[in-house]
């Protein structure tokens, strides 16, 4: 089959980029012809606070990748949709995350309905989301009405479209999962090398790993660990992720807090070659969100075997099992998030914690994942 892919790709960054190209992966391992329709850039500065949207990580993809799309730029749709009229697709993936791609993503399939015998797909990744959209609603509808089939990645999600897209064909939704990371944890030579490298003392750590933005809850996170520290000066808080927006707020709560001591700040973009080093140090990752569809730090965090202490918020408590393989409290509830980083320390068995997750983690595969999405399309055709 050819499959024709739509969205963010390498050297593009961040976890949607990364899920596609993986995706993609395992669509040509399972057989299927493939080339990816990403972006020349991906957003405005207007609303990028990120500092680069581009990975320096060194990769190298034999994958054909297009980089036709400005997503705000409509001139540069026509030749980007001409690219895959020529391919003649069988199937269209889109990748969704925010309303700002719909008008072109419409575009797209409209062009594509006239000219091909595709069907289109669309990989829903959030459909409520954190910042706040003029006509969020009008133009997801835009985006995903035209579309023949919808994947959801959660449960939360899945129940979300029909509310949004009230008469859209239950057989067309298919209910998948966030797939785990294919990754390769370090050895104890190479956690140990990972201190110095990261240049972090080897003391108990609490991970808050990935970008920063206000629904995440970094500021309820230093706060809750300021508790922690009253009684515990043997823990460290690592903060790995680049702000988007003002930075000064966190590390006047870490001043203010007196944690300069016991809190490590990388404030930038974490390579893919130093993930490892990062989980590899890891007691446990902590996600304080406010709000959530979903998180892929979530499956990142377990695929290193790690536990996580999260929010009980979106899909999260999809896959956090309270008692198993993490422990979940209410969001923005300073004090129960402290007596649960406490209580990891000191009460619960985390060889048990981590031996669940190495157990349970391979029913969120990639093979099974692609096979999911997939073969509804092969009984339709």
């Amino acid at each position: 089959m050819k499959i024709a892919f739509i969205g963010p790709a390498y050297p593009l960054r961040g976890g949607i980029a990364e899920f596609l190209m993986k995706t993609v992966e395992k669509a040509v391992h399972s057989g299927h012809q493939v080339k990816i329709y990403s972006f020349q850039k991906q957003y405005p500065k207007l609303i990028f606070p990120g500092k680069d949207q581009y990975d320096h990580s060194k990769k190298n993809y034999p994958y054909e990748i297009f980089r036709s799309f400005i997503p705000y730029n409509p001139l540069t749709w026509k030749k980007g949709i001409r690219e895959i009229i020529e391919f003649q697709p069988d199937l269209v993936i889109f990748k969704y995350w925010i309303p700002f791609f719909s008008p072109m993503y419409a575009r797209i399939i409209n062009e594509l309905r006239k000219h091909t015998q595709a069907k289109m797909m669309y990989i829903i990744h959030n459909i409520r989301f954190h910042e706040k959209w003029m006509f969020a609603k009008n133009l997801t509808q835009m985006a995903l009405r035209r579309s023949d089939y919808l994947v959801s990645l959660s449960k939360s999600v899945y129940e979300s479209i029909f509310e949004i897209l009230p008469g859209f064909p239950h057989q067309n939704v298919i209910q998948a999962f966030h797939p785990n990371y294919e990754v390769t944890p370090l050895n104890e030579e190479q956690k140990h090398n990972a201190y110095f490298d990261l240049k972090i003392s080897p003391r108990k750590t609490i991970l808050f790993f990935g970008y920063i933005k206000h629904y995440k809850g970094l500021d309820i996170l230093i706060k809750a660990f300021q508790k922690v520290n009253e009684n515990h000066k043997d823990i460290q808080l690592l903060i790995a992720g680049e702000v988007y927006g003002n930075d000064e707020q966190y590390h006047k709560l870490i001043r203010d807090n007196g944690l300069e001591d016991y809190v490590v700040f990388h404030n930038y973009f974490i390579k893919n070659e130093d993930i490892p080093k990062y989980f590899a140090i890891a007691d446990v990752v902590v996600q304080p969100y406010r709000s959530a569809t979903q998180s892929g730090v979530s499956l990142l965090a377990l695929s290193y075997s790690k536990p996580v202490i999260s929010t009980q918020t979106g899909a999260l408590d999809e896959i956090i099992i309270p008692n198993k393989n993490g422990i979940l409290v209410p969001p923005e509830n300073i004090n129960a998030l402290a007596q649960a980083i406490i209580d990891f320390f000191e009460k619960y068995d985390r060889e048990s914690m981590i031996r669940f997750i190495q157990h349970e983690i391979d029913q969120y595969s990639w093979n099974s994942f692609i096979n999911k999405i997939l073969n509804p399309f092969h009984e339709v055709r």
